[in-house]
């Protein structure tokens, strides 16, 4: 098996109640001294609007680094408890970053922009109670796989002046972040794969709409239409073999953020590797996360 890296350079009360390890949460042993507070509400419009918010042991009282979860499953299944959902921002807890998994509308409930819109908002939630949690506003990084990937590609990219806060609480925060690490990640619904074509059960679910503005909201939705300079790092993956999002949708974004003067783009392409590669290759893909957030993020 091949791998090619490619750099392009260019206080908890007021939440609820903590759980600890062995407690019936859903979630599973959690490391030692991690403290887990389950289903938050962000929003209140719906009941996926919530969130798992991860603290780590207690420190010395200094501004930390945090850490958005956010779960695959095309947009229309998952959830951020269980799995690699949870296990992922209590690591990072166990390591001094505070993490939240989050949970948001999917597509059978609302389609496109209600995802992105939930997203911006449990990042806005995040800092508004930045000061609660010492978390440092300006460290805030986030991964998703998938459908998860493409959202926190936005929360990179999209700006308030895009248009697609939504209408939540928390207006006057921002909801960008400062890193971010994408796995198998769709980023140009105007151009799938190698023929190009838009897959009809995208049409049809998560962008579904007028068929006349179909193409308005494919652009609207692609990553790759908000690359630009000044863009954060970014950790891209995504294995050659991925029959489920074709890999040209990172080899383009990547050559898009580039193209754009973003900074550092770190790309990761694993040979005959498919959709899942983020945990079939976790020996390689877990620590070249770790050491991305570590340095984009200032870890101490």
């Amino acid at each position: 098996m091949r791998i090619i890296l490619v750099t392009l350079m260019a206080a908890i009360s007021v939440f609820a109640q903590p759980q600890r390890p062995g407690t019936d949460s859903g979630i599973g042993q959690l490391p030692e001294g991690v403290q887990v507070s389950p289903d938050i509400a962000y929003d209140e419009r719906s009941e996926a609007q919530k969130l798992d918010l991860y603290m780590p042991p207690q420190a010395d009282g200094s501004l930390r680094p945090a850490i958005v979860v956010v779960h695959g499953g095309g947009w229309r299944s998952g959830d951020k408890q269980g799995g690699q959902w949870s296990r992922i921002p209590a690591e990072y807890a166990s390591r001094g970053y505070v993490a939240i998994s989050v949970n948001y509308r999917l597509s059978g409930e609302a389609p496109w922009p209600a995802q992105i819109e939930d997203v911006k908002a449990a990042v806005r939630w995040l800092r508004s109670n930045a000061s609660d949690l010492r978390v440092d506003p300006q460290r805030i990084g986030a991964y998703g796989n998938s459908a998860g990937a493409h959202l926190v590609s936005l929360l990179g990219l999209v700006s308030a002046e895009d248009g697609l806060e939504g209408s939540g609480p928390n207006q006057g925060h921002s909801s960008l972040v400062q890193a971010v690490c994408a796995s198998a990640t769709p980023t140009d619904f105007l151009n799938w794969g190698a023929e190009g074509r838009l897959p009809q059960r995208l049409g049809n679910t998560f962008l579904a709409g007028p068929p006349e503005a179909l193409a308005n909201r494919a652009e609207q939705a692609s990553p790759i239409t908000y690359a630009r300079e000044g863009a954060p790092p970014f950790l891209l993956i995504h294995g050659t073999a991925d029959r489920t999002v074709p890999i040209q949708q990172s080899d383009r974004f990547a050559q898009a953020l580039r193209d754009a003067g973003a900074e550092e783009v770190r790309y990761m392409i694993f040979d005959a590797e498919g959709h899942g590669v983020f945990r079939s290759q976790q020996l390689l893909t877990y620590p070249a996360m770790k050491a991305f957030f570590d340095k984009a993020l200032s870890l101490e």
